[in-house]
C-alpha cells in the first residue's frame, strides 16, 4: 500500500466562512489589532472580549465554505489522504470549534484537530504543529502567515484566497489545484 498524503487545513477562511454582515476591516482590527505590518495577532484578554469572540464564532453565525467542504469530503472518501485541521483559534474557542464541526457533520473526517490551547501567536503555533505533524500539504487563508511558514517547514504550503490580488503571496492555490 502506498503512503497516504497528509493534508492539513486551517479552519477560518478555508473551511469556515467569515461572519456575514461584519465589515472585513473590523474583523482585521479584532484579530490583528492596529498593527499595519508583520505578523501580530491580538489575544483578547478581557472576559467580555472573549465572550464577544465566542458569540462571533457560534456555529450559526459562521457559515461553511460549501465548495471547500465538498472537496475535502471527496478527499476523505478517496482513501489516499489523511486529513488534519491546524487552527490557531485560541483555547477559549475550543467548544465552539468542536460544536461547529459536529453540527456540519465533518468532525469525523479528520485524523486530528489541532487548536491553539496554549494561546500562542498563531504563526508560531502553526509552525510548531506543522514541524511535528509533517503534512505533505497545508492550506491557510492568511497569506502573511503563509509567507512566514514558507521555508520554515518542510511542507508544501498554499494560500487559499478568494482575492488573488495579494501582492506578496508566495503561492496562491484554489483547493482544486491540490488534487
Amino acid at each position: 500500500m502506498s503512503k497516504r498524503i497528509r493534508v492539513a487545513f486551517d479552519l477560518d477562511g478555508v473551511i469556515i466562512d467569515k461572519p456575514p454582515l461584519i465589515p472585513k476591516k473590523l474583523i482585521e482590527i479584532l484579530f490583528r489589532g492596529f498593527e499595519k505590518d508583520g505578523l501580530h495577532y491580538r489575544f483578547p484578554k478581557s472576559k467580555l472580549e472573549q465572550k464577544i469572540r465566542k458569540i462571533s464564532h457560534f456555529y450559526l453565525f459562521r457559515p461553511p465554505i460549501k465548495k471547500n467542504i465538498e472537496f475535502i469530503g471527496g478527499l476523505a472518501k478517496d482513501g489516499k489522504y489523511e486529513l488534519y485541521i491546524v487552527s490557531s483559534r485560541y483555547s477559549f474557542l475550543k467548544d465552539e470549534t468542536e460544536k461547529w464541526l459536529e453540527k456540519r457533520k465533518i468532525d469525523g473526517i479528520f485524523q486530528k484537530v489541532f487548536i491553539n490551547m496554549s494561546d500562542e501567536q498563531p504563526h508560531l503555533f502553526k509552525e510548531k504543529v506543522l514541524k511535528k505533524l509533517k503534512p505533505d500539504i497545508f492550506v491557510d487563508d492568511d497569506c502573511e502567515l503563509v509567507n512566514y511558514l514558507t521555508g520554515r517547514v518542510e511542507t508544501k504550503i498554499y494560500c487559499f484566497s478568494r482575492d488573488s490580488s495579494y501582492a506578496r503571496v508566495t503561492k496562491i492555490a484554489s483547493l482544486a489545484e491540490i488534487n
